[in-house]
């Protein structure tokens, strides 16, 4: 396919803008698309595919030709901006693929690395471009001597838990991606599967199913114990899982402790559940010092009688101004014992929280602090909690002496929010004073009719950020950049 040019004139003027095509999963603005159209606005010439116009289109079966008989990079330039791949794209030679986006990269459909070729990721540095999987958009490799580069470093590739393990064990800074889909069950794990990472996990938007880790007393028990010094584990999900342990660190599906790290892209379903003092969370169990991005849990969690923390993504949270959880949700049911800190989304927070929402029943035992998105707001060794463009509407209720809020169970006094909300008619708080369980009309905080919701954005929800459908989420406000599973 050598020698393919097909252009026209650019007739609209191209306008930069500060989003990255990540925020949608089918990005309205131009890109150079990866599709089973016909290749238009695009130059191949020496195994280098470049668009020539702002919206571009290169040919899926036209790729797949040139790959059989060379390496070939497909770059956006500064003309097409993004990247999208909206076709499965599947090759058996030796050839490299390099998509190199002068911005974002979305990956719609399956790319297939079926034999001894290679793939380069290149996205922008800017803090906003990145590249994200969508839809049915994921990364397979048939060969582990295949070579993946993302952005400049390597990664090695793995195919089973058990030889990631020990690599993991082996090189704790080392970058790992996930070649495939798998299944972890019908093993039990007496412990975390990974108990350590300091480096870079890619589950290329693949998944794990059925991982049951039975921790007993272990003080951090996830897929990953612990991971730490700026580690990142993303694009990936867990379904199915059954977590469960007595410790005192952290309970997670993904993560049991996380410490200045962060988590991207990832979500879990299944259930997690703890009897000991751990913070208990449907993602993660405790972070201090993190991020959480664009990530979900669709768990059950139980804390037990005794945990001091539970929440349906994290049991507690502790980040700072750039430390924080974003473009985040959950949506199971979450429940603690007598005194604890029991919250939709988080169950303790010092951090700053922005474009999130929990949907889950929220259940109290005596004394507990209750709320639909946050049990206990306090303060942090480096932080005081802000929350920004945030609702809830799950049922909250609490037990005997329980404080109990629409959206907070216990506000602390010098705590921020802005543009946050509680369902009125569905959290059973429908006193409009009752945001938070402790303080009566707290700022920023605002009770809404399920009409009010479901009628428009409510203010402060921006539709940079949100929208809603009736079809999706129950007609209640949803993420674009992280669209809820129906």
């Amino acid at each position: 396919m050598t020698g393919i040019q097909v252009s026209h004139p650019i007739r609209a003027t191209f306008i930069a803008v500060a989003i990255s095509v990540a925020l949608s999963p089918s990005p309205a603005r131009a890109a150079l698309k990866i599709s089973a159209k016909a290749t238009n606005h695009v130059t191949c010439f020496a195994g280098v595919c470049q668009a020539t116009a702002p919206s571009a289109t290169l040919n899926v079966s036209d790729l797949a030709s040139m790959l059989a008989a060379g390496d070939v990079s497909v770059v956006s330039g500064s003309i097409a901006h993004d990247i999208a791949v909206n076709a499965a794209l599947r090759w058996t030679s030796t050839s490299r693929l390099t998509l190199d986006s002068s911005f974002s990269l979305t990956i719609n459909r399956p790319i297939v690395v079926a034999g001894p070729g290679s793939l380069t990721i290149e996205t922008s540095e800017v803090r906003t471009a990145d590249y994200r999987f969508f839809n049915t958009g994921h990364i397979e490799f048939s060969d582990l001597s295949s070579g993946l580069t993302i952005n400049g470093e390597t990664y090695v590739l793995e195919k089973n838990l058990k030889t990631l393990a020990r690599d993991i064990r082996q090189a704790p800074r080392g970058n790992f991606a996930l070649t495939r889909s798998i299944n972890a069950g019908p093993r039990v794990y007496s412990e975390s599967p990974f108990p350590f990472l300091l480096g870079k996990f890619e589950g290329l938007g693949n998944t794990i199913a059925n991982l049951t880790v039975d921790g007993g007393a272990s003080p951090k028990v996830g897929l990953f114990a612990q991971i730490s010094g700026q580690a990142v584990v993303r694009d990936l999900g867990l379904k199915n899982v059954n977590i469960t342990g007595s410790g005192e660190k952290g309970i997670g599906a993904l993560v049991g402790y996380l410490t200045s790290a962060s988590v991207k892209y990832a979500y879990a379903t299944g259930q997690v559940s703890g009897t000991g003092t751990a913070p208990i969370g449907g993602l993660i169990g405790q972070v201090s010092f993190g991020v959480i991005s664009g990530s979900y849990a669709d768990v059950s969690v139980d804390g037990g009688d005794n945990s001091t923390a539970v929440g349906g993504l994290t049991g507690s949270f502790d980040g700072a101004t750039n430390l924080f959880i974003d473009n985040s949700y959950a949506i199971g049911a979450v429940s603690g014992g007598a005194g604890a800190s029991v919250g939709g989304l988080v169950g303790i927070n010092t951090g700053v929280i922005s474009n999130a929402y929990a949907t889950g029943a929220v259940t109290g035992g005596d004394g507990a602090k209750v709320g639909g998105l946050i049990g206990q707001n306090t303060d942090g060794e480096l932080s005081k909690p802000f929350l920004s463009a945030d609702y809830s509407i799950g049922v909250v209720s609490g037990g005997s002496g329980a404080t109990v809020g629409g959206l907070i169970g216990e506000e602390v006094a010098d705590a921020r929010a802005t543009s946050t909300y509680w369902d009125l008619d569905t959290s059973g708080i429908s006193d409009p004073h009752k945001g938070a369980g402790n303080v009566a009309d707290e700022d920023g905080i605002t009770g809404l009719t399920t009409a009010q919701f479901k009628a428009a954005l409510p203010s402060g929800l921006t539709s940079l950020n949100w929208t809603q459908k009736a079809a999706r989420n129950s007609g209640y406000p949803y993420l674009i950049a992280n669209p809820p599973p129906k």
